[in-house]
């Protein structure tokens, strides 16, 4: 049975010295991916991973359409694998596995490779099992991460497939060296502001302490790119907390789910700088009036008043902004945990992955 040492707090800490040094070793990392990515023979890139690894995925798949020009596709591993249909040739396959050893994404390389997909597996260990099953490998390199809820396994998934598709435009000249340069000084930029995101969320947190550990059914809700960001914040929070959570898209809330919100009810907004920052607004009015515990997490530029809010100088940059976002709700999913009394470090089944044949 895996025993659990680290603690996901800390890692979350570490988040800008790891995404930095991603970045700086991106030609290496990304390597295999650029060399084969040729835009007169690849029609589609799919990337599929389980939980974690597929909100990684459609974190960064508009930002790899825009500059790769090509369609991206975000896939459960089981969806992919059962009900998924090519009829074309040249497609990429990026599956990502962490740890390496997820059984529905290994299939799913399997796969792939009858249908003719090149394949490449994003891993954080170069040995591990899905790494004997792609052709290649991108090399994830966070370091150590030796709990159950994953911090810096999600965020660098993002950074590795952003930088994938960074290196193959500037390649193909989809981009000039100089929107490069910027491109990765931005990135940088970012990288930069996530430890003291995670310490900004600390401090709103400790004043939204009482309130929150009595929370027993709460919803994420968000727009654009933040997608995978509720999606992957919603995950960690019920992952660690134990309790009812889910997330919903802006606009598909308007039908239907509004009818079940309560005094009970625990609402987080995720409002990026966007032409929806004003709508999600809108919403939050409307569920204050069937719930005091509401809670917004945006830029400090927004200029709204609100004691609850957590508010920050987010670089907000168009391409570079979920890996900014994800930071509050991973401190609000360690954070609650412990209020609630659970060590969110270790999952409470140790073994169920061994008893659900889901993982090597």
């Amino acid at each position: 049975m895996k025993t659990f040492k680290g603690d996901m707090h800390e890692y979350i800490h570490e988040s800008s010295a790891v995404i930095r040094k991603v970045i700086e070793n991106r030609k290496e990392a990304v390597k295999g991916f650029v060399d084969y990515f040729d835009p007169e023979k690849c029609n589609t890139i799919h990337i599929t991973g389980a939980g974690t690894s597929c909100y990684s995925g459609h974190s960064a798949r508009r930002m790899m359409e825009k500059l790769l020009r090509k369609k991206v596709i975000v896939h459960y591993p089981i969806r992919f694998l059962d009900s998924e249909m090519f009829f074309d040739e040249g497609n990429i396959l990026i599956a990502i596995s962490a740890t390496g050893g997820s059984v529905s994404t290994i299939k799913a390389v399997d796969k792939a490779k009858r249908d003719g997909f090149y394949t490449l597996a994003a891993t954080n260990a170069r040995d591990s099992e899905i790494a004997k099953y792609a052709d290649d490998i991108l090399f994830l390199d966070y370091g150590i991460e030796d709990v159950s809820p994953k911090s810096k396994s999600y965020i660098t998934e993002m950074t590795i497939l952003m930088l994938c598709a960074i290196e193959a435009a500037r390649k193909w000249g989809y981009i000039t060296e100089e929107e490069y340069e910027e491109k990765i000084a931005q990135m940088l930029k970012t990288a930069d502001n996530l430890t003291p995101i995670a310490e900004a969320a600390d401090a709103w947190y400790d004043l939204q302490s009482e309130e929150m550990k009595q929370a027993e059914r709460m919803l994420v809700i968000g727009y654009d790119d933040n997608f995978g960001n509720i999606q992957e914040g919603a995950l960690k929070i019920l992952e660690n907390g134990r309790f009812g959570v889910f997330w919903y898209e802006l606009e598909e809330f308007m039908h239907g789910i509004y009818h079940s919100i309560n005094p009970d009810c625990y609402m987080v907004y995720v409002m990026s700088q966007g032409p929806y920052a004003e709508r999600i607004l809108k919403l939050k009015d409307y569920c204050s009036e069937k719930t005091e515990h509401n809670f917004v997490i945006g830029n400090k530029k927004s200029g709204i008043k609100d004691k609850k809010a957590f508010l920050y100088d987010f670089v907000d940059d168009a391409d570079f902004y979920t890996m900014e976002y994800i930071v509050p709700l991973q401190i609000l999913s360690y954070r609650i945990a412990k209020d609630k009394g659970i060590n969110p470090n270790v999952p409470s089944d140790p073994a169920f992955h061994q008893k659900m044949s889901s993982k090597v």
